[in-house]
């Protein structure tokens, strides 16, 4: 707040000193020109333009005081703040393990700082308990009554307050949030703050119903996909009774398909394995190279995703190309071996770039295949690129030696 009012007042001051200069600036060009005429006198220019400098090293003078008297008293209030936080995280610390009495509501802004920041750094059993002791002070109906506020800011910080202190309580009122809120913004901070409240549910009943409810929100949302695939991640243990609700709708947008893909890879969801396998020949190339990559990055291909990866390798995209060579890596060796060597020779760089990688994850087999095209592909550039990986290997294992030997 206080930075908020110090740097718009600044901004003030600055064009004001800005208006007044080019005032001045032109009250001399004027006067000059008439001098130049013959219609001002030469005490005048000279009484103009000593008042011209005198005026401009004045405000500089206040921008200079100004700068170093806001810098001053920024850090004594950072300073004070930080004792206070200081002061009311040892409150909470005693009223959490019942050496000292509950804080009255209502709290002030450092009390209820150090009680969110301190819910922010406590899970588990600990971080559920604490949750718990903020809603008998009153923290979880105040920040609720300020989500119902009239002012923005207000709605805003309430929002970013509830997704700190993850009350199961606030779950519904969220998602009725994401529902009506008026801008996009207030969508997924709330989005948000439901998926990580979400994620603190313990396994059972409740978690279901509620990733039923949290997953039609979120499909009805309208939120880009890069926002949605955020809030999957954020679900973390939650996101698998999630992920399969909207995964199995077949007119499911694209963004959101492509999301949900995405989050089955970096969660490394094994159990959901089968969904990046079965669009991985989607009509979207974006969708394409997301199953891919998820199937790369779980480690496995489920049932016949094998042949989607071969065919993937032939694809028209180049990105699409690339995910597909990172994914060979999966294969069969009588299939991978023989499908990288013919990666490496793909008009792309990064195709290329990514066969190469693929075959070194592969062992002495792959490594065996490199020195192999190094020294016979039948591309110059695939040549190239082998030995470039060999000698990057090489260099990053202290190896010496010549892997790029026999090079042509």
């Amino acid at each position: 707040m206080w930075r908020r009012y110090g740097d718009a007042a600044y901004g003030l001051l600055v064009l004001t000193v800005f208006t007044v200069e080019v005032v001045t600036l032109g009250v001399l060009t004027v006067l000059f020109s008439m001098g130049l005429l013959g219609r001002a006198p030469g005490a005048v220019l000279g009484e103009a333009l000593i008042g011209a400098v005198g005026l401009t090293g004045l405000a500089v003078l206040a921008l200079t005081l100004y700068v170093l008297v806001y810098h001053g008293l920024t850090r004594s209030r950072e300073r004070h703040q930080a004792s206070q936080l200081e002061a009311w995280t040892e409150v909470w610390v005693r009223a959490l393990y019942r050496t000292g009495p509950l804080p009255p509501m209502p709290l002030p802004r450092p009390g209820l700082r150090a009680g969110l920041e301190m819910r922010e750094l406590l899970g588990g059993e600990d971080g559920r308990a604490f949750a718990g002791l903020l809603e008998r002070a009153g923290v979880g109906d105040d920040l609720l009554a300020s989500l119902r506020s009239r002012g923005r800011v207000r709605r805003l910080e309430a929002l970013d307050g509830l997704g700190w202190a993850r009350f199961p309580s606030a779950f519904n009122p969220l998602l009725d949030h994401v529902r009506t809120a008026p801008s996009e913004v207030e969508r997924l901070m709330a989005s948000r703050a439901a998926a990580r409240t979400l994620a603190e549910f313990p396994a059972g009943p409740e978690r279901e119903s509620g990733a039923a409810a949290f997953a039609g929100t979120l499909a009805r949302s309208g939120l880009p996909a890069g926002a949605a695939g955020e809030m999957l991640l954020l679900l973390d243990k939650a996101a698998p009774p999630v992920l399969e609700r909207p995964l199995a709708i077949p007119e499911l947008p694209v963004p959101l398909l492509r999301a949900g893909v995405d989050a089955i890879g970096r969660l490394g969801l094994v159990d959901l394995s089968e969904v990046p396998a079965g669009v991985a020949a989607h009509p979207d190339p974006e969708v394409r190279a997301s199953a891919l990559r998820a199937m790369g990055r779980i480690g496995t291909l489920p049932g016949d995703a094998g042949e989607s990866v071969v065919r993937s390798l032939h694809d028209d995209i180049e990105f699409v190309r690339v995910q597909a060579t990172r994914a060979a890596g999966l294969l069969p060796r009588r299939t991978a071996l023989p499908a990288l060597w013919n990666g490496l020779g793909d008009p792309s760089w990064w195709v290329r770039r990514a066969s190469a990688e693929s075959l070194h994850r592969l062992g002495e087999p792959g490594a065996l295949t490199l020195r192999q095209a190094a020294a016979r592909h039948p591309d110059r550039f695939a040549r190239d690129m082998a030995a470039q990986v060999l000698r990057d290997a090489a260099a990053s294992t202290g190896a010496a030696g010549g892997p790029e030997e026999g090079v042509a």
